[in-house]
């Protein structure tokens, strides 16, 4: 049931995907309400059932401490120099329109914004790559690498909307993600990292607007030329005599 919910959700986003970041662009603290809430739900209903599943456990998941070596740090650190080389770039030139639609505006939107960052880090990762691998290959009998690589796949998949610039940084974000799970095989250092990620992305890049718009934008504002008015001099009327009776 919670992959089937996430599977319609991805679907209806890459069917509907300018309509909802028409709806987003007006109404964006919904959205962050909206995913908070049902990350929220999901992971609590996803750990109610790996608690009665008698074939999971917790550490099947991902709730454990890492177990893995140096890699670990190693694809942590280069999370870092993407986090940095973003926020660099962001501050250069404007990004897509799907990313900058995220980005809040005002205080209380950049309050629900770092609440949903950590609600899109422990979620996200939990339902990705946690509880997929563990269903994947626990209970389906699916190879890890195929567990993984579909888990990847919705990952990106659920973040269509955002459009085809952004699709790149995400597959690579997920394809490290994945990584940096199988490596530990806990959910510890993804949740950070991840949680890390939106953090810097939704907070600290200041929103632009796209170069196509704000061309676009320019164009619709029609040029006013101001005139400096010219004194014409009035003639002065001619003063008529009246005719004086001889």
């Amino acid at each position: 049931m919670i992959f089937a919910f996430l599977l319609v959700n991805t679907v209806v986003g890459v069917w509907r995907r300018q309509r909802i970041l028409a709806v987003m662009a007006e109404q964006r603290a919904r959205f962050f309400r909206n995913s908070i809430v049902n990350l929220a739900v999901l992971v609590a209903v996803g750990s109610i059932a790996v608690d009665v599943h008698p074939d999971l456990t917790a550490a099947d998941v991902g709730w454990r401490l890492p177990e893995g070596n140096w890699s670990d740090y190693l694809y942590t650190a280069y999370i870092l120099v993407l986090l940095i080389a973003v926020y660099l770039r962001s501050r250069k030139g404007p990004l897509s329109p799907g990313t900058t639609v995220l980005l809040p505006r005002t205080g209380g939107e950049r309050l629900l914004a770092g609440a949903a960052a950590v609600a899109f880090g422990v979620g996200e990762e939990f339902l990705y790559r946690g509880l997929l691998l563990a269903a994947g290959t626990e209970l389906l009998g699916l190879p890890l690498w195929v567990a993984a690589v579909l888990g990847w796949a919705l990952f990106v998949a659920a973040h269509v909307y955002q459009g085809g610039r952004a699709l790149f940084t995400i597959g690579l974000l997920g394809l490290i993600f994945t990584m940096l799970y199988l490596s530990s095989m806990s959910l510890v250092l993804p949740i950070i990292v991840h949680t890390l990620w939106d953090t810097v992305f939704l907070l600290l890049i200041r929103p632009r607007p796209a170069v196509a718009e704000q061309a676009r934008a320019e164009e619709e504002i029609p040029a006013v030329v101001v005139e400096t008015p010219v004194p014409v001099p009035v003639a002065e009327p001619r003063r008529l005599r009246a005719a004086a009776p001889e």
